[in-house]
């Protein structure tokens, strides 16, 4: 039986092995998009098909008038997951009803993809443009945060993010994402998205505090996607890199996949809402 968290922490492990960071792509290549429905995917799925701006399944590539290239195979994946399962019950009236259960972990399920340069008979144009939905600074005006002057931080008992003014960074680029990855932990809030990595107890190195850092990383990667932006070059990368693969080597693959539905989920707050 395919284990589909292990597939999905090998590619992670396998890109952040060969010194590319799967999360810090530029933003062409973090939006990829489905060639038949032109939305784009999600969560984890912006990670695993990243690289490509169009992938479909062999069903959807024919429905479109093409075809996958002979020998051609799927290496690209498109993954399910919830953590809500749904079962009937009869109730005390003899009525049957659904009734919906949390999971501890998460049902999976996952398809096969290919891109859109392995298929013939499509045209480009057909299947849409990418663009930048808005900018950083209206991501962050629509947001109103309480920003006060300092060392990059979010205070979750205070609400506050504290912030230097751009002058200090060496771009806008490293300037925005910066933000971005604060304005992460602000959307897991009380009053807004309730994760337990701001909300609870915060321990360095706790298993919260970890998933927390990572879901902040990708959503930070995720908004400078939609605005438009690159995100820098990590100042030390290589030890970045094995700090990451320390992390996600010793842990579990649902906790990449948390953390990227909660950035995911944080990035469409932020951004006034989206599409699951």
């Amino acid at each position: 039986m395919v284990n589909v968290y292990e597939i999905v922490r090998e590619r992670i492990i396998s890109s952040l092995s060969s010194g590319k960071i799967p999360w810090h792509q530029s933003w062409q290549s973090l939006s990829p998009c489905n060639v038949l429905t032109g939305r784009p995917y999600r969560g984890i799925n912006r990670l695993l098909l990243s690289g490509h701006e169009w992938w479909g399944t062999y069903k959807q590539i024919k429905q479109l008038g093409g075809y996958v290239r002979k020998g051609e195979k799927a290496y690209g994946i498109v993954v399910f997951w919830s953590f809500e399962e749904a079962r009937s019950v009869v109730n005390e009236q003899g009525d049957v009803v659904l009734v919906m259960s949390h999971r501890e972990r998460p049902l999976v399920r996952y398809y096969s993809v290919f891109n859109l340069s392995q298929c013939e008979g499509i045209e480009k144009d057909a299947v849409g443009e990418i663009r930048a939905i808005t900018s950083c600074d209206e991501v962050i005006e629509r947001n109103c945060p309480k920003v006060r002057p300092g060392n990059p931080a979010y205070l979750p008992t205070a609400d506050i993010i504290h912030m230097p003014d751009m002058e200090r960074f060496e771009s806008p680029e490293e300037y925005y994402s910066t933000f971005f990855h604060e304005l992460t932990h602000w959307t897991g809030h009380e009053s807004r998205l309730k994760r337990p990595g701001v909300t609870g107890p915060i321990r360095f190195g706790s298993e919260h505090y970890s998933r927390e850092e990572l879901t902040a990383e990708m959503g930070s990667a995720f908004l400078c996607a939609m605005t438009g932006i690159d995100m820098p070059v990590v100042d030390n990368q290589a030890a970045y890199i094995a700090g990451w693969l320390r992390h996600i080597r010793n842990g579990s693959a649902v906790d990449v996949i948390r953390a990227a539905g909660d950035a995911q989920r944080a990035a469409d707050f932020l951004i006034g809402g989206g599409e699951e």
